[in-house]
């Protein structure tokens, strides 16, 4: 979902997305005042089933066709559009005629955007089982090393929609140059997002391309999820140096999915530079991610703990590089020393506040230069 021009409310946006997510949906949410370029490239790395835009600033006339032909110019025409916000009944015909297959005038029900959803989701879903069967894996599994997003994306759903370990194995093409893989965890609310996007930006000015894959919990009760990683790295998403995805837990413990592994071993041959992975917001038990990503990156915060957390096993015994984000609030400099104290000094500590950039050139340095053991 996306809220594409200078349009600022996101109220609306966020109830539908509820909505989707409680209907059992996995729903992608990119932040607002996009582009168009910038949506696509999301729905493209996304493979989305479906790409919805909000429009209520009446500006859906201009921006539509121009979303379109982003779609086709970055190799995705195929991918649906359903739009909605404030679009006059006299406009509904004129937007369908620009390619949206599904047009929400005001006031429609949730209900019938979720049943109407579901069904162009379907449609997807069988256009796509018939191109991963018809010859098409063979023409992303060639393109992928050359970096193509489009490839990329389709190949992750692939992975994603149960494609077995063998499989993986089996059709994946060689390891080139092996890309600098860092894991990200911690608890909820300790900026990881915000933080990841920081470090791309820097990793960005140091020439480095960059994938990124970011796991969010999904509903217990439900089965849905609302992925909202990609609207807290705003500043990067549309850098064509950059590619981002989102994946749900889809019930798995230990903090990442069922097929994050396969996945990382999917982005590990597209030829980028920097891989970072995010995992959902963690405890002490969900250190799955140290399978797949070193350095480990731990997340902490002042005020989160007495120093007897320090002491306990997991999360803590396997972090390879601590990061005190938030490093303006008291008590900073005092979770640094108990660090140090109870773990030693053998491993980096590194002091940050995202939400303003200090510290993040430090981080990076530790990231780049990090030897194991």
């Amino acid at each position: 979902m996306a809220k594409i021009g200078l349009d600022g409310h996101d109220r609306g946006v966020k109830v539908l997305a509820r909505g989707l997510r409680d209907a059992g949906m996995e729903v992608i949410y990119t932040g607002l005042w996009q582009t168009p370029a910038a949506a696509a490239k999301a729905a493209i790395e996304e493979d989305v089933d479906v790409l919805g835009a909000s429009f209520h600033s009446a500006a859906h006339m201009t921006l539509v066709p121009v979303l379109k032909n982003e779609l086709a110019r970055q190799g995705r025409p195929d991918i649906p559009v359903a739009i909605g916000g404030i679009i006059p009944h006299d406009d509904v015909q004129p937007m369908k005629d620009a390619g949206c297959d599904l047009v929400f005038e005001t006031e429609v029900s949730m209900a019938t955007i979720v049943s109407e959803i579901n069904a162009l989701a379907a449609k997807s879903h069988e256009r796509r089982a018939d191109c991963a069967g018809n010859g098409r894996l063979a023409g992303w599994l060639e393109a992928l090393p050359t970096g193509n997003r489009a490839a990329l994306g389709q190949l992750l759903t692939w992975v994603e929609n149960g494609a077995s370990s063998d499989d993986v194995a089996s059709k994946l093409p060689a390891v080139g140059k092996a890309p600098v893989i860092a894991g990200f965890t911690g608890a909820p609310g300790v900026g990881k997002s915000t933080l990841i996007g920081r470090v791309i930006k820097e990793l960005r000015n140091r020439d480095k391309t960059v994938a990124v894959l970011a796991v969010d919990p999904v509903s217990p009760i439900t089965g849905g999820a609302l992925l909202g990683d990609r609207a807290r790295m705003t500043m990067v998403a549309a850098d064509e140096g950059v590619f981002l995805r989102s994946s749900a837990s889809r019930g798995e413990l230990g903090g990442l999915a069922p097929t994050t592994g396969a996945m990382i071993e999917v982005m590990k041959r597209s030829g980028v530079d920097v891989l970072l992975i995010e995992t959902v917001g963690a405890g002490q038990n969900d250190f799955t991610v140290r399978q797949w990503a070193s350095p480990l990156v731990l997340l902490m915060m002042p005020g989160a703990g007495d120093d007897l957390q320090l002491e306990k096993a997991g999360i803590i015994e396997v972090a390879e590089v601590f990061v005190i984000n938030k490093a303006d609030l008291p008590g900073a400099g005092k979770l640094e020393a108990q660090i140090r104290e109870t773990l030693g000094s053998d491993r980096e500590i590194v002091q940050t506040v995202a939400s303003h950039g200090e510290g993040i050139d430090k981080l990076v340095d530790a990231i780049i230069g990090f030897k194991k053991g």
